[in-house]
């Protein structure tokens, strides 16, 4: 400082000191909080510092990380992310600019989200939850199918529709439960256990598509170790193909849609009737190639020479092959024929069952509660039922009831 005209005169550092000394001394500047959008971050330079601003929508904000507290950081970010930040404010002597000296860093948003469920995904692989080698396999047949899904959603039906379609002889049991927003964990921790302990083969964790928030709940802890607990194996279809959910990984199959579920759970009864067509004829050539194959080696016998002396005992031994022969084919064309005309029975039982068809001539179904009614005195007058026709549905209330 020096002085002239009895006024005194700062260098530049000195008052870019005390200005530095200003912000370091004032508490409110001091361990701050700041939320804000990174820009202009083009990583660590060269000593590990990490230099960016941090902006809203009417101002900017140089900032500094220094390589020793960046070391603590477990995430990388970009510039666009929102970050939350703590630090100080302090001035920088040389060339008398302020900026925010941070100690800590922590994601905002979005970005906090899928920290935290890839945190998650790598501690139960470690775990071993998503282990192929622990993946149980479907049932080929099962006889019953325990499905958790929202009630009377578009999910409810596509299982209905698609089950019956493929295999009507498949009993499936429906447990609702809420799959979105408050509640749904526990009710699904709830209709998991009730699926675990029934008499289903197989279970079907499903809903429809939807919003990636709406899917939060299947990245639970709880949920996620709860379907890699069960005793019988499950399909998820969750409905979203893009990332999947913590459960999708953990499940013993997963697809993305309800539709797809079914065609993982059953075999189309259409397959198995052809593949038994198939069955019955690679049998019926089996047997023939036979036939032909000891008839060749019988005749071959025949003639050598040192069996000449028994050719009329062949003779006799060869016409019994031949009668054989034809008695074994007529026999087998017999089974065949049953067979034929067995599953052919089968084919026309289920066509007549097969409910399109039906609701096709004119027929309609009736539902009260997701369930078809058979018996009129299991209704009442002002009850709300569902008339299905083979191309709709209709709301229709019960005004009068006749019985027989």
């Amino acid at each position: 400082m020096i002085t002239y005209e009895n006024k005194s005169f700062y260098s530049i550092n000195e008052i870019n000191s005390y200005i530095k000394t200003l912000f370091d001394n004032t508490l409110t500047l001091s361990n701050i909080g700041l939320i804000g959008e990174v820009s202009n971050f083009k990583g660590a330079n060269r000593s590990g510092h990490l230099y960016f601003s941090l902006k809203d929508e009417k101002s900017i904000l140089s900032c500094v990380m220094f390589k020793y507290d960046a070391l603590n950081l477990d995430f990388s970010f970009k510039d666009g992310d929102m970050l939350l930040v703590i630090g100080n404010i302090s001035s920088y002597v040389p060339n008398g600019t302020y900026q925010l000296i941070i100690k800590k860093i922590i994601p905002y948003g979005e970005g906090s989200i899928l920290l935290k469920k890839e945190k998650l995904k790598q501690e139960l692989a470690k775990e071993g939850l998503f282990d192929e080698s622990k993946k149980k396999k479907l049932p080929y047949f099962p006889k019953k199918i325990s499905i958790i899904c929202g009630q009377n959603s578009a999910a409810e039906r596509d299982f209905s529709f698609n089950m019956y379609r493929r295999n009507p002889l498949t009993e499936i049991k429906f447990i609702y439960s809420k799959v979105q927003g408050t509640d749904s964990l526990n009710d699904l921790l709830k209709a998991l256990d009730e699926a675990n302990n029934d008499d289903s083969d197989l279970i079907i964790l499903g809903r429809g598509g939807g919003a990636k928030e709406d899917l939060d709940v299947f990245d639970e802890e709880a949920l996620v170790r709860k379907v890699a607990s069960l005793n019988k194996p499950l399909i998820s279809a969750i409905g979203h193909e893009i990332n999947l959910s913590l459960v999708d990984l953990a499940s013993d199959v997963h697809v993305s849609t309800p539709t797809a579920a079914c065609e993982k759970a059953v075999v189309d009864l259409e397959d198995i009737i052809k593949e038994l067509y198939f069955i019955k004829s690679d049998i019926h050539k089996s047997i023939i190639n036979k036939i032909n194959y000891y008839e060749k080696e019988i005749l071959t016998l025949k003639n050598l020479p040192t069996l000449k002396s028994y050719s009329s005992y062949l003779n006799e031994t060869l016409n019994n092959i031949v009668n054989l022969k034809n008695s074994l084919c007529n026999s087998i064309n017999k089974i065949v024929s049953n067979e034929e005309r067995k599953l052919n029975d089968v084919k026309l039982r289920l066509s007549t069952l097969d409910i399109s068809t039906l609701l096709k001539k004119g027929y309609s179904l009736i539902y009260k509660d997701n369930s078809v009614i058979s018996d009129v005195n299991l209704l009442a007058n002002e009850d709300i039922v569902t008339i299905k026709t083979y191309n709709g549905e209709i709301k229709a209330k019960v005004i009068d009831i006749k019985k027989e």
